[in-house]
C-alpha cells in the first residue's frame, strides 16, 4: 500500500509533467509561427525560369480577382500548383486585374506584395514561371502605377510582368509563327482613353511579320457577361467589333467572381474567369448562350499547341469541373468550334 508521502508526490509530479508538455507545445507553436510569418514576410529570391520544355506548345492558367491575401487565395494557389505538377506543364500564370483589394498600394516595398502575391503562388511550378498581369478597377487610382514598376523594377522574385498599362507578348514557335499572341488591356482606364487602348491592339495584331496560330486578348472587364455586373455597352459597341475584325480567338477576363464561358457565332470565346480568390457572386444566365457558368473559386488552364486548344475549369480540385476543345483548322470562330470535350482527363 503507498505510503502518505507517495500519494502526496503523485500530484506534485503530475503538475510538474503537464507543465512541462505545455511549455514544449508553447515552443512548438512559437516556431511554427515564426517559420511562417519567415516565409511570409521574407524576401522572395529571384525566380529561375524552367527551361527544357517543347518550344510549340503553349501553357497557361488564368484568374482574376484574386487579390484578397484570404484563405480562398491561398487554396487557389495551392489547386494550381497540383493541377501544374498533374499535367506536368506550366508556362505562365495571366492574372486578370484586382490584384490587390483593401488599402492601396504605398510602394514596391510594401508588405502586400508578399501577403497577396510573392508568398502565396509557391511550389515547385508556380514559384518558376513568370506571372503575367493586367489592371483591374480596385487596382486604381492608387495601386496601378505601384504594380507597373514593381515589373519594371525587377522588384520581389521577378516573376511579376506589367511593363505598362497595355502590352504585346508572343509565346511558343512553330516553324517561326508565334503559338500564342497574347495582348494585355487595361480596360479600367477612363471611357475616354479606350480609344487608345484599341489602338494599340489593333497595332499587335496588324503588325508586319509572321502571324500568330491563336490570338488571345487579356483584360479585366467582360465584354459579354451573364453576372452580376452584366455587359459592359461600351466595350460591346467599341471593341467588340475590333476584336471580331481582326479575328480574336478568346478575350480572357476576370471582374465578374465566377467562371464563364460564352459563345456567340462570329465572335471571340468569351472566357470569364473570376473566381481567384474574392468574394463570389451570382450568375444569371437567360440572356446568353452560356456553355459553362458556375460561382465558385478556381481558374482556367490553357493548353495550346499549333493543331489544338484545350481550355479547362477547375475549382479546388485536380479534377476539371469542365473541359472544351478546339481544333486550329476549324473555320469558324468560337461557336462550332470551341466544343465540350469526350475524351477522359
Amino acid at each position: 500500500m503507498p505510503s502518505t508521502a507517495s500519494l502526496q508526490k503523485a500530484p506534485a509530479v503530475g503538475r510538474r509533467r503537464s507543465r512541462r508538455w505545455a511549455l514544449a507545445a508553447w515552443v512548438v507553436v512559437c516556431l511554427a509561427t515564426l517559420a511562417v510569418m519567415g516565409f511570409i514576410v521574407l524576401p522572395p529570391t529571384p525566380y529561375t525560369p524552367i527551361t527544357g520544355l517543347s518550344p510549340t506548345q503553349v501553357s497557361l492558367i488564368a484568374m482574376g480577382d484574386q487579390g484578397s491575401g484570404n484563405f480562398q487565395q491561398w487554396a487557389v494557389a495551392y489547386a494550381m500548383e497540383n493541377v501544374a505538377e498533374k499535367d506536368g506543364r506550366l508556362d505562365m500564370v495571366v492574372l486578370l486585374g484586382d490584384n490587390f483589394y483593401g488599402k492601396p498600394l504605398t510602394g514596391t516595398s510594401d508588405l502586400s506584395w508578399r501577403t497577396k502575391f510573392e508568398s502565396v503562388y509557391w511550389g515547385r511550378w508556380l514559384s518558376h514561371v513568370p506571372f503575367y498581369a493586367v489592371l483591374g478597377n480596385h487596382d486604381y487610382p492608387d495601386s496601378q502605377q505601384v504594380e507597373i514598376e514593381y515589373s519594371r523594377q525587377h522588384k520581389g522574385s521577378g516573376r511579376w510582368q506589367m511593363p505598362d498599362h497595355t502590352y504585346t507578348r508572343d509565346f511558343g514557335n512553330d516553324d517561326g509563327r508565334p503559338v500564342v499572341r497574347m495582348v494585355f488591356i487595361d480596360t479600367s482606364v477612363p471611357a475616354s482613353e479606350l480609344p487608345a487602348q484599341i489602338k494599340i491592339l489593333e497595332q499587335a495584331f496588324l503588325q508586319p511579320g509572321p502571324e500568330p496560330i491563336w490570338r488571345v486578348v487579356a483584360a479585366h472587364h467582360p465584354v459579354r457577361n451573364a453576372g452580376e455586373h452584366n455587359e459592359n455597352s461600351l466595350m460591346v459597341t467599341e471593341l467588340l467589333p475590333v476584336l471580331k475584325r481582326l479575328n480574336v480567338d478568346l478575350y480572357v477576363s476576370g471582374h465578374d467572381h465566377n467562371q464563364q464561358l460564352i459563345l456567340n457565332e462570329g465572335e471571340p470565346a468569351w472566357v470569364i474567369s473570376g473566381g481567384g480568390g474574392q468574394k463570389l457572386y451570382p450568375l444569371n444566365t437567360k440572356h446568353l448562350p452560356v456553355s459553362f457558368a458556375k460561382s465558385q473559386a478556381g481558374f482556367t488552364k490553357l493548353d495550346f499547341t499549333p493543331t489544338q486548344l484545350k481550355l479547362a475549369y477547375y475549382s479546388l480540385s485536380t479534377s476539371a469541373a469542365a473541359r472544351y476543345e478546339w481544333s486550329r483548322v476549324c473555320p469558324w470562330m468560337a461557336k462550332g468550334c470551341l466544343v465540350e470535350s469526350t475524351m477522359s482527363p
